[in-house]
């Protein structure tokens, strides 16, 4: 563990009255995290610091979050009171991973403590989760006594994924079913706060845990006002706003009993991209932007309120973490560690894993997988990469080439981690259709011949697909279509592309230049596209 940050806790630590051994109880997650594990013999309860069962357990989750837009990880182009005053009584996780830059998935592993190649969510769409399959935080804390419960916000999380099965209430009561793409698909975060009120306030006094998902601030952005008028940049109206939202929900733990004596989480499935590999939003890359998210946990009392933890973590240390705070026996061989205090015989390694499928399924190009062990990052793709995330954590500079051993260690470690996909993938249509809505990308790209195209080589693609969505939505059908064609010409089996060129045709009064769109598209995938196309020639 880097000096800077041993010092760091245990000023801290003592800056809040607590003693020195509580520092060194949590700086014991760095020594074992870069030893050898564990026996499974000398698996040990926490000390008596860290030992809090029965407490009430929230996790709060802002989807598409980005650490380093947050001001308690150094950003200060926008106002969080909520989080801020729950870092103030929290240990924050400077470098956390998650292992996929998806939300379904990501949650899956949260929830599971496994990572996607494990549990087999590998994507938002074709794929559901068998909770029977798995010890998940709900069932393991159920055993243990708590009541379970959860609220989400988007469709992306709704129960028929899975998830809602392994929680004893779960509310995404916003959502119309069997109303087609009209139904609600998201709900603003203060409603979904309004929702877990009730379900709080009759289980306040007893043990029990806790989901809050809140989407903002996943696109579209449209931050409400007064955050809209308040901040240029629209996702950062968007952190505002679902800070508020957190901040109101904070302040009902506290006013029924339960913050105090709570452990807290709060976290990101995932980052946003924001250009800065050329990628707006999420799901093609792995880059520190898209896979990086904040975690802060607060332990009842506030003990160890404002330190700080820099060594790389990952989101699968969740479930360790949590049955280990609260004396539940998690299962044994899980690749996470508790964070605080021994981590028992379940690590193997301080490899942080996370994979992306999208570039494959929906676009045609190669998965990506990546591997962080300690300073460096390594992406396996086509033209792989290696980062150094101490001396350029932007990842400008790839040393590949500069330091071949390095990269031949990760890959060695990564390759036995890779797992392909099992089974046929399965997307209903009506699914796809309402996640594009929401910005996802929801038909499966022809199958390739040959070498899969590098991601990095194609990205424009996808922004020359965005900018024709948009085009079209302002009404300049005309260079809608000229982008789509341009993206068409080097990628013809492009599902998405020739699907948005036939709508916007036909929208435009282009009859039978939508006709030959939408032939195109049933030929590339007619498990998805037959009913769209169906109306039109029909």
């Amino acid at each position: 563990m880097p000096l800077t940050a041993r010092k760091r806790g245990i000023q801290n630590i003592g800056k809040n009255g607590l003693s020195i051994s509580l520092g060194v109880a949590l700086l014991v997650v760095s020594s074992a995290s870069c030893g050898s594990p564990a026996p499974e013999s000398e698996i040990e309860p926490p000390p008596p610091e860290f030992s809090f069962q029965g407490a009430p357990v929230v996790v709060i989750s802002i989807d598409t979050l980005r650490s380093d837009h947050l001001p308690a990880y150094g950003y200060q182009r926008v106002n969080t009171p909520g989080i801020d005053g729950l870092r103030r009584d929290a240990v924050l996780f400077s470098r956390a991973y998650s292992h996929s830059p998806l939300t379904l998935p990501s949650h899956v592993s949260i929830f599971t403590g496994v990572l996607p190649a494990t549990h087999g969510v590998r994507n938002n769409l074709g794929f559901t989760f068998d909770g029977a399959r798995f010890a998940t935080i709900p069932s393991l804390l159920e055993g243990g006594g708590y009541a379970t419960g959860a609220a989400v916000s988007a469709y992306v999380l709704r129960s028929g994924t899975g998830i809602g099965a392994v929680f004893g209430v779960y509310d995404d009561a916003f959502l119309v079913r069997g109303e087609g793409s009209g139904a609600p698909l998201e709900r603003a975060g203060f409603d979904t706060v309004e929702a877990s009120r009730a379900w709080i306030e009759d289980h306040a006094g007893a043990p029990f845990f806790y989901f809050l998902h809140l989407f903002e601030p996943h696109t579209p952005y449209d931050p409400p006002e007064p955050f809209k008028s308040r901040y240029p940049s629209a996702y950062d109206g968007e952190i505002a706003a679902a800070d508020a939202a957190v901040a109101e929900f904070l302040e009902f733990l506290k006013q029924v009993g339960v913050y105090q004596r709570a452990i807290v989480v709060l976290l990101s499935d995932h980052g946003e991209g924001l250009g800065d590999h050329g990628e707006d939003e999420h799901g093609i890359f792995l880059y520190r932007e898209s896979i990086q998210v904040p975690l802060i946990v607060k332990l009842p009392g506030g003990t160890l309120g404002g330190s700080t933890f820099d060594e790389p973590v990952q989101l699968v240390d969740l479930l360790p973490t949590v049955t280990h705070l609260v004396g539940v026996a998690p299962p044994l061989g899980l690749p996470g560690r508790s964070l605080f205090g021994r981590p028992g015989g379940n690590r193997a390694s301080s490899e942080i894993v996370a994979e992306t499928w999208v570039p494959r399924i929906h676009f045609g190009w190669s998965e990506l997988w990546s591997l962080i062990d300690g300073r460096y990052h390594f992406v396996s793709a086509p033209r792989p990469e290696l980062y150094d995330l101490i001396d350029d954590p932007e990842e400008r500079h790839n040393l590949i080439e500069r330091l071949p051993s390095e990269a031949d260690r990760l890959r060695a470690a990564l390759e036995p981690k890779m797992r392909d996909l099992e089974g046929q993938l399965r997307i209903d249509p009506s699914d796809a259709e309402r996640l594009r809505a929401l910005g996802y990308v929801g038909e499966v790209a022809a199958p390739a011949a040959g070498p899969l195209p590098d991601p990095k080589d194609r990205i424009s693609s996808v922004r020359l697909l965005n900018e024709a969505t948009g085009l079209a939505a302002a009404g300049r059908f005309d260079q809608a279509i000229d982008r789509l064609r341009e993206l068409l010409a080097t990628n013809p089996g492009l599902t998405a592309g020739w699907l948005q060129l036939a709508r916007i045709s036909q929208e435009s009064g282009r009859v039978q230049e939508a006709i030959s769109a939408y032939e195109t598209t049933i030929d590339l995938n007619p498990s998805l596209t037959a009913r769209s196309g169906a109306a039109l020639t029909s």
